[in-house]
């Protein structure tokens, strides 16, 4: 089979399976049931429409057992390297990770927190399919489920982007991995001592406001969660792009997919999909699309429980939320200011200067990061740190392709950008080494996540957000429609 449609097929089931598992255990039989059928079905009638059409050929280099072993092997140690499996240091967010892989594995579905008399309500994709593993063997062998799972979802975004040039597929995916964001701007800032409190740690902070675009190695080492199902339907964008085909049924399966692992990860590709899908929008309702009209709204009908879940929360912190122009600062547009010239303008200045085939994609992506640095959800905003993940991927692997091409043209221009992205990437690389020759070990574990006298993700939760109204995003609201109608008793 065709590499591409290999992995289009490959990473749609592996995005499918955490919600197709949550559909057969937390949701009453006849409704879950239902709905996993339907997408099943619906997988099936999509393969076989798709297998009629033409997929983008890849050169022979990247069919090879050598480059597709060299790309399993770079997706083990990112994922060693960065604390999956607990053979690194992890960062503080896997106390918080542990807490949930142990919960999910110790307590029956839905789970139900007794002490709190409630069920739990969270996009638990990324470690719904490693518990029930460890569910049918042991508690001990999650860490090595888990690391498995976040390995064959990096080998597929690794595979996938190394396609995305004829040649040096293998430089691609080392230069996105490695590319930075704005943290020698903000260096020199700290540097030479301008508002040291506004950028203490190469971010913005303007009173508890949050203005974060993170690098690919740190999402990945504190949010895999969400970086891998938003890398990975980054990828289904940058193939439509390169291709020059829509295939409305796949990226409509996509964007569902992500959705239970994390709707942040969806936010920040549905400005992606929705562009895609108006193009060519009127033919959508012509006679002969009728059929593909009726299975896209059958689709979105079984993804209707995981919807209505998620709107079954306790809620959100209203304290956690708002615009950056009420930050209460006069000098909030001087640092927006700065975080989209750090981030994005000096990208611009270069890619700008000619044209280049990739330039409509990697502008928009720009405009998507601009836009969410606007308003702010969550007490880190998670919004704006996790939303523009595939926003960042997606410029991130136009700008280094620009680089490329442009160093084979002797560009001058190319050789400064590649100048500034390689001692940027310096971080990254410096961060893999300290990682590898580091003897550390995680501060907890799946099989013993306790800290202090925490002994739930909803008790840890709790104290890490300081007061008891934070963790109703947790909670699932009791006698709400979910409650009563659709989750399993």
């Amino acid at each position: 089979m065709n590499l591409i449609r290999t992995l289009k097929y490959a990473s749609l089931i592996y995005l499918l399976i955490p919600s197709i598992l949550f559909l057969l255990t937390w949701v009453n039989l006849a409704v879950g049931l239902s709905a996993s059928i339907l997408i099943i079905a619906y997988f099936i009638w999509y393969a076989k429409r798709d297998a009629a059409n033409s997929v983008r050929e890849v050169s022979s280099q990247y069919r090879g057992w050598v480059h597709i072993f060299g790309m399993l092997a770079l997706a083990i140690g990112v994922n060693v390297l960065l604390g999956i499996g607990e053979f690194k240091r992890q960062e503080s967010d896997f106390i918080a990770n542990n807490f949930k892989y142990h919960d999910l594995i110790q307590h029956d579905w839905p789970l139900y927190y007794t002490h709190y008399k409630v069920h739990m309500c969270y996009y638990l994709g990324y470690y719904l399919p490693v518990a029930q593993l460890a569910k049918w063997f042991s508690l001990e062998s999650a860490r090595y489920f888990a690391l498995g799972w976040s390995v064959i979802g990096l080998f597929f975004v690794l595979l996938w982007i190394s396609t995305f040039v004829k040649k040096n597929g293998g430089l691609l995916v080392i230069l996105v991995i490695i590319f930075p964001n704005a943290w020698i701007i903000y260096a020199l800032i700290d540097f030479i001592g301008w508002h040291r409190e506004v950028f203490p740690h190469y971010f913005i902070l303007i009173n508890d406001f949050y203005l974060v675009l993170s690098k690919f190695e740190d999402n990945w080492a504190w949010a895999p969660q969400h970086t891998l199902p938003a890398v990975l339907g980054a990828c289904f964008v940058l193939e439509a792009f390169v291709s020059k085909k829509v295939n409305r049924l796949e990226l409509l399966l996509m964007l569902l997919s992500t959705m239970y692992w994390s709707p942040l990860a969806s936010i920040g590709l549905f400005p992606f999909v929705l562009i895609l899908f108006l193009k060519d929008f009127p033919t959508l309702f012509q006679q002969e699309k009728l059929p593909e009209l009726l299975g896209m709204t059958s689709l979105v009908m079984a993804f209707l429980p995981l919807m209505i879940y998620f709107i079954s929360t306790e809620g959100v912190n209203s304290g956690n939320t708002g615009f950056i122009w009420q930050t209460g600062t006069s000098l909030w547009g001087g640092y927006y200011a700065i975080y989209v010239l750090a981030n994005v303008g000096i990208w611009y200045c270069f890619i700008q200067t000619e044209l280049f085939e990739w330039s409509p994609l990697i502008y928009g992506s720009m405009c998507f990061i601009i836009i969410l640095g606007i308003y702010r959800i969550g007490l880190y905003n998670d919004l704006n740190v996790r939303g523009v993940i595939p926003a960042y991927t997606i410029m991130s692997t136009g700008i280094c392709i620009w680089v490329m091409k442009g160093w084979k043209k002797r560009r001058v221009g190319a050789y400064i950008l590649s100048c500034y992205l390689l001692l940027g990437g310096l971080q990254s690389v410096r961060s893999f080494v300290v990682q590898g020759m580091s003897s550390n070990t995680p501060q907890t574990t799946i099989e013993k996540p306790f800290i202090g006298h925490y002994n739930s993700m909803l008790s840890f939760q709790e104290n890490a957000y300081g007061d008891s109204t934070a963790i109703k995003e947790y909670c699932l609201k009791k006698d709400g429609f979910f409650d009563k109608y659709l989750l399993k008793k």
